[in-house]
């Protein structure tokens, strides 16, 4: 399996491996923007993670509160009030603040984690691509199931496989089923849920961020959406929504039979000293540095949006 690695000039990508050496063991000073449940979840695990320091939390709410353990760190309420020396933040704040704030911060020299989806716009996302680019910076999604634990190097060489020896026309290769306990609409559920498994099954099949999408069939019921869809030469099918319970699941073919992987394994329970988002944080950090890694390139993330937003027009 090829992992998809952040595009980089060849100007920006000579001035990171220049600077590897010297940010080797040197901590980022970092960041986190917006401190809801999830911006405090960052924000808990930086403070325990060699190779940032958390320095300080950004969040423009009146009411915005944050645990004991976070209590001696700066609470700043807009960008303005970031002190100098910042390196690389974090923007977990409402997904349309996201392109706003990661452009602000990129000019400013940051290298930007933005949860995802990336943007709302496929325009504000194509200027932070162009952004990044030109103040030399990375610019990653926080698309964390990449690093779900049960994507190790043995299954990754399964579904390689399975994907060379799949047949066209003997139905869909994978299909992704992803429900949230969180109240909202069956469409809401395509940027918020479903856009996880369109960036998953393009970079488990290593297809480019421009690689087109067809959807071939698209239904709309009460509390769910599915999909099936075209990436390349694969076939896949999605379904999101919201319910009593929250669940994801991939089954997938392999020599003519179904198997099916269960995507929220305990493994991977926020916590763990060697979750999906340390993992993430560390891939972070490699792109950084100009070395080859998991984490969802900005690319990657407006092609996740773009794909989603197909999904939603069909």
């Amino acid at each position: 399996m090829t992992f998809t690695t952040l595009a980089s000039d060849d100007s920006v990508a000579a001035i990171a491996t220049d600077a590897a050496g010297s940010l080797d063991n040197a901590a980022l000073a970092h960041a986190v923007i917006g401190l809801g449940r999830f911006g405090c979840v960052h924000a808990r695990k930086l403070l325990a993670l060699d190779g940032f320091r958390l320095s300080a939390l950004v969040d423009c709410s009146a009411s915005a509160r944050v645990a004991d353990e976070l209590a001696k760190l700066p609470l700043m309420s807009g960008l303005e009030e970031l002190p100098p020396g910042i390196e690389s933040a974090t923007i977990a704040a409402s997904d349309e603040a996201h392109a706003g704030l990661a452009l602000a911060l990129m000019r400013r020299g940051c290298h930007v984690l933005v949860e995802k989806p990336l943007c709302v716009d496929r325009h504000d996302g194509l200027l932070m691509i162009q952004t990044a680019h030109q103040c030399g910076v990375t610019l990653a999604t926080g698309h964390i199931e990449r690093f779900n634990p049960v994507f190790d190097a043995a299954m990754l060489g399964r579904l390689r496989n399975a994907m060379t020896s799949h047949r066209q026309g003997s139905g869909p290769l994978m299909r992704f089923s992803r429900c949230s306990t969180r109240v909202g609409s069956a469409t809401e559920s395509v940027l918020d849920l479903m856009v996880h498994d369109l960036d998953l099954f393009a970079w488990l099949c290593a297809a480019p961020s421009e690689a087109p999408l067809e959807v071939l069939e698209r239904h709309v019921g009460g509390q769910s959406v599915r999909a099936r869809v075209r990436l390349g030469a694969l076939v896949a099918e999605f379904e999101s929504g919201y319910g009593s319970s929250a669940s994801a699941r991939l089954q997938f073919l392999e020599g003519g039979q179904e198997h099916r992987l269960d995507l929220r394994d305990d493994a991977r329970a926020q916590g763990h000293a060697d979750d999906a988002l340390a993992r993430q944080y560390r891939a972070f950090r490699q792109a950084i540095l100009g070395r080859p890694s998991r984490i969802a390139s900005g690319a990657d993330g407006l092609a996740a949006v773009t794909r989603a937003c197909q999904v939603l027009r069909a």
